[in-house]
């Protein structure tokens, strides 16, 4: 449905700019491996890497002590998620005193982890993009472009499939370091039961938990464009040049051998009809039959000279 649509796409765009560089690209991009560089992958890199980078997220709390005066703080945070250096002032209520507080918790790793494999992603598909249309003939000399592409959609499906798995993770733990329940916790003024606490706003999530998604497409996307990748490089068709021969074929290939053999050696041998002994009433005398002593002689029935049974050699005493 995807590649489908992809070319889809690519065809109405070549219509409408019709050039000769775009019509030159129809010729050789038809297939489903360079319809995914060159249109999804590119676009759902984009996607992945702009919903987490660009984030940002506020909390905003207020105040009110029991004497009547009322304060706002305000607790932001930004990608890469480094919350142990995000600190806020919140007041004591007892005066004006006031008390420095940190978050806890550093996600730096596998966010930036996540965003580093977008990135890349999205370079590696807008070269990839450039090669298909302007340097077919280059990708295509002894099948270096192929197996280059094959091995480097492996990898890429590969750092797609962990970076999104630990960025999903540590979504969760940053949404749990965050939490505005534990942000509440951490003031003494809202511990207290004489001053009240009030959540004016929280944290959107909806971007952080887009970026989860677009990465898992992303794996998808790179995922299911192996198999295209390998048809391309030609190795399959190295396989099936030599086809290895079934176990029924080779005992229907023995006995056809043996058959044959059979048959040759029994037309070889001269086959000769063997004469019953007569006996003669006159003379009283019985005769055996002439043999030779140099060439054996097959005996066959006489009711059924063309049948097949069995031979007896008989030689001359």
């Amino acid at each position: 449905m995807v590649f489908t649509l992809g070319q889809y796409l690519w065809d109405q765009l070549a219509e409408e700019l019709n050039t000769s560089s775009y019509t030159q690209c129809k010729l050789h991009a038809h297939s489903a491996s360079s319809m995914c560089m060159v249109i999804f992958a590119p676009l759902f890199a984009v996607l992945a890497f702009a919903t987490c980078g660009g984030y940002s997220g506020q909390i905003l709390v207020k105040i009110e002590c029991f004497d009547k005066t009322q304060n706002n703080i305000s607790v932001g945070f930004t990608y890469p998620f480094r919350l142990q250096q995000v600190h806020f002032t919140a007041p004591l209520c007892e005066g004006t005193r006031k008390e420095t507080l940190f978050l806890e918790g550093d996600y730096a790793s596998s966010a930036q982890f996540f965003v580093t494999v977008s990135v890349l992603a999205f370079v590696y598909s807008l070269l990839a993009t450039v090669v298909y249309i302007f340097y077919q003939n280059n990708y295509r000399e002894r099948n270096r472009g192929p197996v280059v592409d094959f091995l480097v959609t492996l990898g890429f499906s590969s750092m797609w499939l962990v970076s999104s798995i630990a960025w999903a993770k540590t979504l969760s733990a940053v949404k749990t370091a965050t939490d505005v329940h534990q942000i509440l916790l951490l003031l003494s003024a809202c511990r207290a039961q004489q001053n009240s606490c009030e959540l004016i706003h929280e944290p959107v999530w909806t971007n952080l938990n887009m970026s989860v998604a677009f990465g898992f497409m992303n794996f998808f996307l790179w995922a299911g464009n192996i198999w295209f990748a390998y048809k391309e490089t030609g190795l399959h068709k190295s396989f099936q040049r030599y086809p290895s021969r079934t176990p029924s074929e080779k005992r229907g290939s023995f006995r056809q051998y043996s058959q044959t053999s059979f048959d040759q050696s029994a037309t070889g041998l001269g086959q000769r009809l063997y004469s019953q002994p007569s006996f003669d009433l006159s003379t009283g005398g019985f005769s055996l039959p002439q043999t030779n002593l140099i060439q054996p002689m097959l005996y066959r029935q006489a009711s059924s000279p063309t049948s097949r049974g069995p031979l007896i050699i008989v030689n001359e005493m």
